[in-house]
């Protein structure tokens, strides 16, 4: 466990919990975690996660801009819901990019989980762009997402980590309820 695995904890936990009540100060919180997490993860042979944490920074820039900025009437942005043929699309691409992304990694880097963090990264960057976009089928994605990285970070001996990826499983199972109430009160 180091200074930077629990700062990037506490900023990780502040950011999600502000993004389940839609506040755009996720963004600043989850641009800090991520630039920690990039360090942390490229020590531990976590390649795709840590180019992911990468995307995730450059990801919070346009969140919070997006957030901010609301809709061309400046109102906030609203929640909204993923066709299912934009569902089956997104899936396929992230599974084919899943797919191309492992090979490369079982051929060019010492890692031990290719497959894994391959898909990690892949529907991570998935889910964060549908969270940037305000969709509600984002929390879906961290739910499984996050309960999969957890059992990675075990594996990692990253224990603080895993512990946070259980617990921001549970936040977005809160995130995705709190955003569904709003959709209906609106």
């Amino acid at each position: 466990m180091s200074f930077i695995e629990i700062i990037g904890v506490i900023a990780s936990l502040a950011g999600i919990a502000l993004a389940a009540r839609g506040h755009v100060l996720t963004w600043p919180l989850q641009l800090l975690a991520s630039l920690l997490y990039v360090e942390l993860f490229f020590a531990s042979q976590l390649y795709g996660e840590a180019t992911l944490q990468g995307v995730y920074a450059v990801l919070a820039v346009y969140g919070w801009w997006h957030w901010w900025r609301g809709t061309a009437a400046h109102v906030p942005l609203p929640v909204s819901r993923m066709g299912r043929r934009e569902i089956w699309l997104l899936n396929a691409l992230a599974l084919i990019a899943t797919t191309l992304i492992a090979q490369l990694q079982i051929r060019f880097l010492p890692t031990d989980v290719p497959v894994l963090d391959s898909a990690i990264f892949c529907f991570g960057l998935l889910a964060q762009w549908l969270q940037a976009q305000k969709r509600l089928e984002n929390w879906a994605y961290w739910i499984v997402l996050d309960l999969l990285a957890a059992g990675v970070y075990v594996h990692k001996a990253l224990y603080l980590t895993s512990a946070l990826y259980v617990l921001l499983a549970v936040l977005a199972a809160w995130g995705w309820r709190s955003w569904l109430r709003g959709q209906r009160a609106a």
